[in-house]
């Protein structure tokens, strides 16, 4: 499911979208999208999934790893356990 939004330009760095256009493709209020821009200047937004991970199983050593590389890089451990998720989903294809 498409749906195309004329962009003015302006200072502001968001995308307003109506409820009829974030039901259209499966998204409401606070959805995160990833975001690919094409030669044809266009740019495209998917939904990310969500995916329940039960971390309870993981190692402390796994989990100071990760706790280590969210400090070193001044981020969350949320956002680390995702890029580590989508390597291995890129590494799939």
């Amino acid at each position: 499911m498409f749906v195309t939004k004329t962009l003015i330009p302006t200072n502001d760095s968001y995308l307003q979208f109506t409820e009829e256009e974030l039901s259209e493709i499966g998204a409401g209020p606070g959805t995160k999208f990833s975001i690919k821009h094409h030669d044809d200047r266009t740019i495209e937004l998917k939904p990310y999934v969500k995916i329940e991970v039960d971390i309870k199983e993981w190692s402390r050593e796994v989990l100071e790893n990760l706790i280590h590389e969210s400090c070193e890089r001044d981020i969350s451990v949320n956002d680390v356990i995702a890029e580590k998720l989508q390597h291995y989903i890129d590494d799939q294809k």
